[in-house]
């Protein structure tokens, strides 16, 4: 059969980013509809508890180990080739070590249930509704190690247009009948639990129905578990690194709701989460511009032409830092006034806190380039570095945060992304793969920035003078102007001044005439 080719790769993309945006388009309008009802009928406590008890099983799922990364890269050879029995050794020999995992995570779930009355000693909704609610969301990740699990080969293949509509259409059905039961039936914080359960159930059909519609041919392996774990030998290496990489980006985003509610309060934990939702939004929309943008890294690294690579990596570098601008800035506008209309000035934050929130998204936007570079030559073994990030992170967090509160925690997880983040894991990623003097890498990264900061400043200053009176309605005018005149000077500039921004240009008028 015919090998995936660079058009063939385009394509798919294409069709992912589509299929992402209409899909982000329901989330946003559901998200923003929903999160107002639940604020206003369960409560910030309620809300809050929930974003605790995921972040507690978010860390119960770091048993995971960064399989799921490693089964994926591993992927992209054999479907390159279109070897589908070495596909079907590969998915196989992910559900027996994602067994062992469901094993291990139901037991200590268990242990951790105990734990509960001295961890939530005053909750509101009673003990009864903590149980319940984790038992719940255990469901969730029980169930994607258990029968799930196949749902990578469609991220891997560049395939994710063909099942993200039906698992999103769960999810919105979901959301829908919790939303019902709560304004019609009136069962409250009980109705929408059960329906989050629902969802799981739901969910395990659907994903498995369209895996065997796109996937026929997957069938588990002969071979003896044994055997299959001797042959991928190399799975269980990468794993083993993956797992303090893992470690590291679970302390980095999602420790600080718990350091949050240590510190501060649930209420508090609410209004954080409340930013997040709008910052995931955003980076939401960012990776739909650049869906499947992995796999397809990955796929050019497997056919081995340097110099294409490198071309590549600058464009996608200059690209992806434009629109991460862009998004940043556009956010450190809106963000408040997108805040008082939608649930009410009370949930503002200090300019301080977003400030820091808005470095850290920046941070984590751009930090995908790198990211899926490093993944795609598969260099895991700089096992020392996700590690040294979580510990700066989690004692930075904690140190600062019981000095400064919110600003604090969020200080001491920025200050890990930069050290580690944007210093070590480009040095690493061009030594080892890109074979690119870094020194160039910081070079232009530095000169990026500046050109958006320069840009951004001039924007700001310039629709000041056209707005220049007070009251909400000029200053929401003020900075949509600022917005789109940000986005028309930092285009020019990079333009002008970069290699990368007119390739992106050209492919991006190929994609338009395709369309």
């Amino acid at each position: 059969m015919k090998q995936p080719n660079i058009a063939s790769r385009t394509r798919r993309t294409i069709q992912n980013s589509k299929m992402s945006f209409i899909l982000f388009l329901g989330q946003v309008f559901i998200g923003f509809f929903s999160r107002r009802i639940f604020l206003e009928y369960l409560g910030d406590e309620v809300l809050g508890l929930n974003t605790t008890l995921g972040n507690i099983l978010n860390f119960l799922n770091l048993a995971e180990l960064g399989i799921g990364i490693a089964i994926s890269t591993s992927l992209y050879k054999p479907l390159h080739d279109n070897n589908r029995e070495s596909i079907c050794e590969i998915i196989t020999t992910q559900r027996i070590l994602y067994r062992r995992i469901a094993i291990f995570l139901a037991i200590v779930g268990a242990l951790t249930m105990l734990t509960f009355p001295w961890f939530f000693p005053h909750v509101g909704c009673g003990l009864l509704y903590v149980y319940i609610a984790f038992t719940v969301f255990l469901s969730g990740s029980l169930t994607s190690y258990l029968w799930n699990y196949k749902e990578i080969l469609f991220g891997a293949d560049q395939k994710n247009f063909k099942l993200m509509p039906w698992i999103h259409g769960v999810r919105y059905a979901k959301i829908g009948l919790q939303l019902i039961f709560l304004l019609v039936v009136k069962w409250g914080i009980w109705g929408w639990i059960w329906w989050e359960l629902v969802g799981n159930i739901a969910t395990v059909f659907i994903i498995n129905y369209v895996v065997r519609k796109e996937y026929p041919w997957l069938h588990v392996s002969d071979k003896a578990p044994k055997v299959l774990l001797k042959e991928h030998h190399s799975l269980i290496v990468k794993t083993k690194q993956l797992f303090i990489h893992k470690l590291a980006f679970f302390v980095l985003t999602e420790t600080a709701p718990l350091i949050i509610y240590a510190f501060v309060s649930l209420e508090i934990v609410t209004h954080y989460a409340n930013y997040m939702l709008l910052i995931g939004y955003t980076t939401t929309l960012m990776n739909v511009v650049f869906e499947g943008m992995g796999a397809s890294i990955g796929n050019l690294v497997s056919e081995g032409n340097k110099e294409h690579t490198k071309e590549v990596f600058w464009e996608l570098f200059t690209s992806r830092i434009w629109i991460a601008g862009i998004f940043t800035i556009g956010l450190y506008l809106l963000i408040e006034q997108t805040i008082t209309i939608w649930i009410g000035p009370q949930y503002v934050l200090p300019r301080t806190t977003l400030l820091l929130m808005i470095i850290g998204m920046f941070i984590r936007m751009t930090r995908s380039i790198i990211e899926s570079f490093k993944n795609a030559y598969q260099l895991f073994g700089d096992v020392w570095a996700p590690f040294a990030e979580a510990v700066i992170n989690l004692g930075g967090s904690i140190l600062f945060g019981y000095l400064w509160g919110l600003d604090g925690i969020l200080l001491g997880s920025n200050l890990s992304l930069i050290l580690i983040v944007a210093i070590w894991k480009p040095y690493y990623t061009f030594k080892k793969g890109l074979s690119i003097p870094v020194s160039l890498y910081f070079y232009k990264y530095a000169l990026h920035l500046l050109i958006i900061v320069v840009c951004a400043l001039m924007a700001m200053g310039l629709s000041s003078l056209i707005f220049s009176s007070d009251g909400f309605i000029p200053l929401l005018f003020g900075n949509v102007l600022a917005l789109i005149l940000f986005s028309f000077f930092s285009f020019v500039t990079f333009y002008m001044s970069t290699v990368g921004m007119r390739r992106f240009t050209v492919r991006l008028k190929s994609i338009i005439h395709k369309s």
